[in-house]
């Protein structure tokens, strides 16, 4: 048995502990298998959007590169009942779904049920005949970028199967990437973004990848035949990170001189950059202060000089005695990583 139908023999039989969920009573259409992982598929794309996280950002764009494998799977099935396929394709079918489902139902969007999704629908892809040399999308790099201040470049890879035919064309917001690299099961294109008008908010960027289903070698024999295939296209939504970890705000209670008497000092803080550091002076006779913090992902934090415990992005040291508070942010991978 070669690793190829090993590979296959292995994730059939993973599909096959989870099926049990996506089987209906009686005879179902693979078209109606096929609807209900899109629509698990669609939610995903709408639900995660709108979370601040590494895993988030995948399970949105794998859904969206789930979409057009689920239409060549309904074009290669069209009119069959599950029970037409053979089992594992039948595995596979039920095991997309599942997967997918799954996904949807998360609150905490875990990578690897993000990459099951896809890795599903491929093994699915790679049993059908007609959608055998159909050009599928496993993965991509970066996933996210800081928001830029000014145009910038970015070198996109993509990684799947069947991807180099007919030239492949990669677009960002409409304009065109140049290929550095080409290979059936990788792609190298240099991006250039323009500047973020989303500085401070997490946004997409939609890239649009073109490709083209891969040819036996008899078919270029018989191009003047046979209409050119018809090209397929997947949505690379490139998560754009804002450019600070938060922005914060800080007031003093001083100490005037007058017997008890106190003032309440505004201090000007701003916005951290991520791995950077803030330091601030505190006013002569600060005897208390708050530190409020909104970061990036909306969560809101409060440190005072008497308690000021680390938060997920960043950590701050207010020192009455030294006139001083420091807020430290974390680097942007490592605050991603973070729960």
């Amino acid at each position: 048995m070669d690793k190829r139908c090993l590979g296959w023999c292995v994730l059939a039989c993973t599909s096959a502990v989870v099926a049990g969920d996506a089987d209906a009573p009686g005879p179902r259409t693979v078209a109606s298998v096929l609807e209900e992982a899109h629509g698990a598929a669609a939610q995903i794309i709408r639900d995660a959007g709108g979370q601040f996280g590494i895993g988030a950002f995948i399970a949105r764009q794998n859904a969206e590169l789930l979409v057009p494998q689920l239409a060549a799977v309904g074009a290669a099935t069209e009119g069959k009942w599950v029970g037409d396929l053979n089992d594992v394709q039948q595995s596979f079918l039920n095991g997309t779904l599942n997967a997918a489902d799954d996904m949807r139902r998360s609150e905490r969007y875990p990578r690897k049920k993000a990459t099951a999704m896809l890795a599903q629908a491929d093994a699915l892809l790679s049993t059908l005949a007609a959608t055998y040399r159909f050009p599928r999308i496993t993965d991509f790099s970066p996933r996210y970028v800081v928001a830029p201040a000014t145009a910038a470049s970015v070198e996109l890879v993509v990684t799947g199967h069947a991807l180099d035919a007919h030239g492949p064309e990669l677009n960002v917001e409409g304009k065109p990437c140049e290929l550095r690299d080409a290979g059936a099961e990788q792609l190298r294109f240099h991006c250039v973004l323009a500047a973020s008008a989303h500085g401070h908010v997490l946004a997409y960027v939609p890239m649009t990848l073109t490709t083209y289903p891969s040819q036996p070698w008899w078919a270029a024999m018989m191009a003047w035949f046979r209409p050119d295939p018809a090209p397929v296209h997947y949505t690379l939504a490139l998560a754009v990170i804002p450019s600070t970890v938060g922005g914060f705000d800080a007031t003093a209670r001083v100490n005037t001189g007058d017997t008890g008497a106190e003032a309440s000092v505004p201090l000007p803080v701003g916005d951290v950059a991520w791995g950077g550091t803030r330091d601030v002076a505190l006013p002569d006779g600060a005897i208390f202060v708050i530190l409020r913090g909104r970061q990036a992902d909306g969560r809101v934090f409060e440190d005072t000089s008497s308690e000021a415990p680390a938060h997920p992005w960043y950590a701050t040291t207010i020192d009455l005695k030294a006139r001083r508070m420091v807020i430290r942010a974390r680097g942007l991978d490592e605050a991603l990583a973070q729960p």
